[in-house]
């Protein structure tokens, strides 16, 4: 593959986010009570959003969109994914890249549950301390940031994300077991993949994220007493 030293814009900027619509997947399927939505805003931005219900499923509870199924993008010439958002409300969220084919749907009409390749980054506020300077705040995510996950927890058997065939992205909202809940907002300005520049490492997703609460870490009596429910209620979880 032939690349310049451009970025090559996914979302935003010259790609409009909508339409076609994205894919709402909230805990909602599984009897949840989590809602996420994905606007356009002007200039070809995004603002993703919602409610985060922690109190339905005994402190779990996600919500997501996921860009349209159909063709994939070879980025195997870039480093990596950077995000630049204008407004955050200092939250974590998770960025989901899929390099397969959907498994399809089960008897019950839910999707089948496939591999992700998760990193989280915080959502600064872009007036804060974390902005560049000019309102937009960066995260840059290299690829070996990236994590395999499987139902929600790490696959570590996932092999390597295939970087020439990435079909999907997403953005996801999760409790960790309650350490998250509420409104939540982001305006996104556009998500690219871009060669790796000096300076990366300052607007590093895993450096600025801090401390994320891992669900399987987390041994409060939530966990305990809903665990197996909450496993159950995420099977086919995209």
């Amino acid at each position: 593959m032939t690349v310049s030293s451009s970025p090559h814009i996914l979302f935003g900027s010259s790609e409009p986010f909508l339409p076609p619509s994205w894919t709402t997947t909230d805990d909602r399927l599984r009897g949840g009570a989590s809602q996420s939505y994905l606007d356009a805003l002007p200039n070809n931005c995004a603002r993703f959003y919602g409610h985060l219900d922690t109190s339905t499923l005994g402190g779990a509870g996600f919500a997501s969109q996921y860009s349209p199924e159909g063709g994939s993008w070879d980025l195997s010439a870039y480093d990596g994914i950077e995000v630049e958002f204008q407004e955050g409300d200092g939250k974590v969220y998770t960025l989901v890249l899929k390099d397969e084919e959907s498994p399809g749907k089960r008897e019950d009409g839910r999707e089948k549950a496939g591999v992700n390749w998760e990193a989280e980054f915080r959502g600064y506020n872009s007036v804060g301390e974390e902005g560049d300077g000019n309102g937009f705040t960066k995260v840059w995510v290299p690829w070996g940031d990236f994590k395999a996950a499987y139902r929600g927890k790490e696959k570590k058997d996932a092999g390597e994300l295939k970087t020439g065939s990435v079909r999907r992205v997403g953005i996801m909202m999760r409790s960790y077991f309650g350490k998250q809940d509420g409104d939540f907002s982001i305006e996104l300005s556009y998500i690219c993949a871009r060669k790796e520049a000096e300076g990366d490492k300052k607007c590093s997703a895993s450096l600025l994220v801090g401390e994320v609460p891992r669900k399987e870490e987390n041994k409060g009596w939530s966990e305990w007493l809903f665990g197996p429910l909450y496993r159950f209620l995420t099977d086919g979880m995209p």
